[in-house]
């Protein structure tokens, strides 16, 4: 008894450092390291991600000229205190004109900032402080350099010209977006310093080889598999792997054929966790990978994207790379080579684990394949999550759809769930016949709160996938997985930024009617396609799916 129960706190004390000890520092490396791994996703806290935002407060969709603080040549447009960090720094565009718009971020207080530059010097991804590709430019600007600071974080823009020149006097930056976590107040944080150490320099280092890594690169597969099974399922058949007692499993691949949309979507992954009674994963496969409308692309052809070096400029990626399909796709956590897809979100149990994959439509898969990469433990520790998918599909903007705000805007809610957890991730896919873009939106996330407006209200839907004007590029961390027009397919993840909830949860995004005026009867046809998402989360203990629809 005495030598198991040392095994099993042995056991813990090891996940626990792994997953990061209470009491442990959290510096720019320990989060720079969050950046570029995944196995602390399970590990829920109390901490809430939130946003200041250029959100347009009338309810109309103006997300441009919101600025509240603003006084002489300088506007405060963050000012919040710690512990924390902030995750993300995004911002519409950034030009010439912007070369007297001076952006500066001060730390705990100091009188002298640790950035000091001009907006368009910031946010190069070649020269600026923060390298490629944690900072970027190709839709977008946008950096996502994490700033831990322990007392405050207070951001200015500074304009020389403000009172002077007409034209600067609205140079502030349009669409912007500051993503920050606060922390308890014993949780130990510790400020930036810029230039970084030689420990600081080594993390970045690591992680912008890790991203460029996944972004183009599927992640290794094990020398041996756990478990795995392949065969032929007839319509009702179900392949089915159980799991005993304590582990997590840390990479999933699944493969179909024939690998059709008709067949994946129709193909349905199924997860229970710890003998409960319903499953807390419950969506058919091609919607969890995104390839669920073009199934798998075998023709190698390059369409919508460069990875693995710094891509060109938003005007010359419209002009240069075609907009259209291309199924493949490398990720931190989900993908699609030309012969299986890959999952690699943790995911804890501990008292066994069921996963099925069922052929819920009427052919025969000629071929299901699962294979399953495990680490065996004794027990897990308290504070890890069990994994959730909920899967949902609507029309968009409807009478009976859910709306916010002052002007009442319809919204596609993704979750809507009371308890704890921590919600991780997004697959968005649209039925959008126009070759333009398939309908603004601002992303709102409500966690342990109710009231109106949320804590995290964004300023359209491009941002929240870190891409913008109807563009999207492939990072490690969001991109597409399909193109316009037909089905756009987007997907974004949250490392760092992931929002933890004690309480309850609502995730939703606005949908923005459109219409098309056709160019001959110049009659207008009002566009509401049906929108499909999948919310990736975790929860303190398993729930059942529930859909959203």
């Amino acid at each position: 008894m005495k030598t198991k129960f040392l095994k099993i706190l042995m056991a813990t004390l090891v996940a626990s450092a792994a997953f990061g000890a209470d009491g442990e520092t959290r510096d720019v490396s320990w989060f720079l390291k969050r950046l570029r791994t995944v196995d602390h996703l399970p590990v829920l806290e109390d901490s809430h991600t939130a946003m200041v935002s250029t959100w347009d407060k009338t309810g109309a969709n103006m997300d441009v000229w919101t600025h509240d603080n603003i006084t002489g040549k300088t506007n405060t447009i963050v000012d919040i205190d710690g512990p924390g960090c902030m995750h993300r720094i995004f911002t519409g565009f950034v030009d010439d004109r912007f070369d007297h718009s001076i952006i500066q971020i001060f730390l705990d207080g100091s009188a002298t900032p640790i950035i000091d530059m001009p907006m368009p010097e910031f946010f190069n991804d070649e020269s600026g402080p923060f390298p490629y590709p944690l900072t970027f430019i190709k839709t977008y600007p946008g950096t996502l350099m994490p700033i831990p600071f322990e007392k405050n974080i207070t951001v200015k823009i500074v304009n020389d010209l403000y009172e002077t020149d007409e034209w600067i006097r609205g140079m502030w930056g349009v669409y912007w977006q500051f993503t920050y976590t606060k922390y308890a107040d014993d949780v130990k944080v510790h400020s930036l310093e810029w230039p970084l150490n030689a420990d600081g320099q080594a993390e970045l280092e690591k992680t912008c080889a890790a991203w460029l890594k996944a972004e183009s690169t599927p992640p290794a597969t094990p020398e041996e598999w756990t478990v795995h099974k392949s065969n032929p399922l007839n319509p009702g058949e179900a392949l089915e792997l159980n799991l005993e007692n304590a582990g997590a499993i840390e990479q999933m691949r699944i493969s179909a054929w024939p690998d059709t949309p008709e067949m994946l979507n129709k193909l349905r992954l199924q997860m229970i966790w710890d003998g409960h009674n319903t499953p807390s994963v419950d969506v058919p496969v091609g919607y969890l990978f995104g390839h669920g409308n073009t199934g798998h692309n075998r023709d190698h052809a390059s369409v919508g994207a460069v990875t693995g070096k710094r891509p060109v400029s938003g005007k010359e990626f419209l002009q240069s790379e075609p907009q259209g399909y291309n199924s493949n796709y490398n990720s931190l956590l989900l993908g699609m080579t030309d012969a299986e897809t890959y999952c690699m979100f943790p995911m804890p149990f501990s008292d066994g684990a069921k996963i099925r994959l069922v052929n819920t439509g009427d052919a025969v898969a000629e071929q299901v394949g699962l294979k399953l990469a495990v680490k065996k433990m004794e027990s897990i520790p308290s504070d890890w999550g069990r994994f959730h998918v909920t899967w949902s599909q609507s029309l968009g903007a409807t009478e009976a759809s859910p709306k916010f705000g002052a002007q009442d805007i319809a919204c596609k809610i993704f979750l809507n769930r009371r308890g704890k957890g921590k919600y991780v991730g997004t697959m968005l896919q649209v039925d959008w016949p126009n070759e333009l873009w398939w309908g603004e939106g601002d992303w709102l996330f409500w966690t342990d709160e109710v009231e109106w407006p949320p804590s995290y209200h964004g300023t359209g839907s491009e941002e929240y996938f870190n891409s913008g004007w109807g563009m999207f590029d492939r990072k490690a961390i969001s991109g597409f997985v399909s193109l316009r027009p037909g089905f756009p397919t987007v997907y974004s993840f949250h490392l760092n930024d992931a929002f933890n909830f004690q309480e309850n949860i609502i995730v939703a995004e606005e949908q923005w009617a459109f219409a098309t005026p056709d160019a001959t009867t110049n009659a207008v046809t009002e566009i509401n396609p049906m929108w499909s998402s999948t919310a990736f989360w975790y929860a303190d203990k398993p729930m059942g799916a529930e859909s959203m629809q």
